[in-house]
């Protein structure tokens, strides 16, 4: 895999897979310690996953615009090192057997505040690494860093909760983000977002820069469908980690080790699709995203209703190479077809969008969860995004197009700017 071969990308990249390690392992065990200090109930996990996403509506799009004029390694550094704190400190609640339903909450919001400043820095650093041509090799790769921590976090992770106590399993989450940030602090090089001095400065106010990244999403094709696309995507077919610990105790009569493997198969999946997808990453992306929106949902429909924990854990690990897949074009096209000076702002309204959305249907289904079956909670969802994705069919060719032509725009752009750059230097 050529991006490998950058020492920069291989940084970030082991930063991803450590970073994301310790976000979903702190998923597993707040989400199991909201599930038993709340008394068994689905709100509480439900709860712990509005509060992880959420913050990001609050503080993502101001993230995005400090993205884009500095050093975008050391401002994803900054998220990692305040989620590894954070942790380390309800470790310490725990092992005191001082932990409670509010402290659960609270970290999770907290890791939540790291993730929403870390986030658009780390999606708008891949590209500066890899070059335009190569982007979507770099959104798959990193995706597989991705998408691979919600195997190893979870599965990590449910071995410590299991055998040691969720104290342990809090430390383990804040080991995997101190490994993050180190290796965020250690890239050296094209980190910096190239700043064009005749449309963007420093000391531009930050409300201003905020509403040029909306507008430019707007007005950018086929971004702004992408956006609707992949929101609808995170609150239908990803949204539904907190209602997995009831899905683990009423269909599968099981515990801590049934919901784990949920989870732990879910990021197999998530790993063999990127990478099935590097071997056909010429294919046209509409269609691409077409395919693994169904994939996406439909199994989840199957999950919902089936009682065979090894159908479960199969469709599980189906849907997990569908999100990922389906997640991994959706960056890889949005970050071809955005100008470099502005993927900051658009990692942050993606990103605002997406998570924002998430939490909120997070909490919705949680709180269904008390008036219907869980299964039929989770399997609703994915059913209509399928059926979106159908709707959606006569619109695959023109985000084709789209795409095409608009990274081919932002391609001839840095070639003038590369070619102005060079010109100034001689001079």
């Amino acid at each position: 895999m050529s991006v490998f071969a950058i020492v920069p990308f291989r940084k970030v990249w082991f930063g991803a897979l450590s970073g994301n390690s310790g976000r979903f392992a702190v998923i597993l065990v707040a989400g199991w310690e909201a599930y038993r200090l709340g008394g068994d109930s689905a709100i509480w996990p439900s709860l712990v996953s509005f509060f992880l996403l959420t913050p990001t509506m609050v503080f993502g799009l101001i993230a995005g615009t400090y993205a884009d004029r500095m050093n975008r390694a050391k401002v994803a550094a900054v998220g990692q090192t305040i989620n590894a704190a954070v942790c380390f400190v309800a470790a310490i609640f725990a092992f005191t057997h001082s932990m409670s339903l509010g402290i659960v909450l609270a970290t999770a919001a907290v890791v939540g505040i790291g993730n929403s400043i870390q986030g658009p820095a780390w999606q708008a650093l891949i590209p500066n690494l890899v070059g335009q041509d190569k982007i979507v090799d770099g959104a798959l790769a990193t995706r597989i860093a991705q998408q691979g921590s919600e195997l190893i976090g979870p599965a990590i992770g449910t071995l410590v909760l299991t055998t040691m106590g969720p104290g342990w399993t809090f430390m383990l989450c804040s080991a995997f983000y101190l490994g993050g940030m180190l290796l965020l602090l250690s890239v050296r090089g094209h980190a910096r977002p190239i700043i064009d001095k005749n449309t963007f400065a420093k000391r531009t106010p930050v409300r201003r820069q905020v509403v040029e990244g909306l507008s430019y999403v707007k007005n950018t094709s086929p971004i702004g469908l992408l956006f609707v696309w992949v929101t609808c995507h995170c609150s239908l077919t990803m949204a539904t980690f907190g209602i997995l610990p009831t899905i683990a105790s009423v269909n599968f009569h099981g515990s801590a080790g049934v919901y784990g493997v949920l989870l732990t198969t879910f990021g197999l999946g998530s790993v063999v699709g990127p990478l099935v997808l590097l071997w056909f990453r010429k294919l046209p992306p509409g269609w691409v995203l077409w395919t693994t929106g169904i994939l996406s949902g439909a199994p989840l429909v199957v999950i919902g209703f089936t009682h065979s924990e090894l159908l479960a854990g199969l469709m599980s690990m189906l849907a997990g190479a569908g999100q990922a897949v389906f997640m991994s074009m959706i960056y890889g096209s949005v970050m071809s077809c955005s100008a470099n000076t502005m993927r900051g702002r658009v990692s942050s309204v993606q990103l605002s969008a997406t998570t924002g959305a998430m939490g909120l249907a997070s909490l919705g289904w949680g709180a269904l969860v008390s008036v219907a079956s869980a299964g039929l909670v989770l399997a609703a969802p994915g059913a209509v995004f399928v059926a979106i994705c159908f709707g959606l069919i006569g619109r695959v060719g023109s985000v084709n197009r789209s795409v095409a032509s608009q990274t081919e725009v932002i391609r001839v752009d840095n070639v003038r700017r590369s070619e102005a750059e060079g010109t100034d230097t001689d001079r």
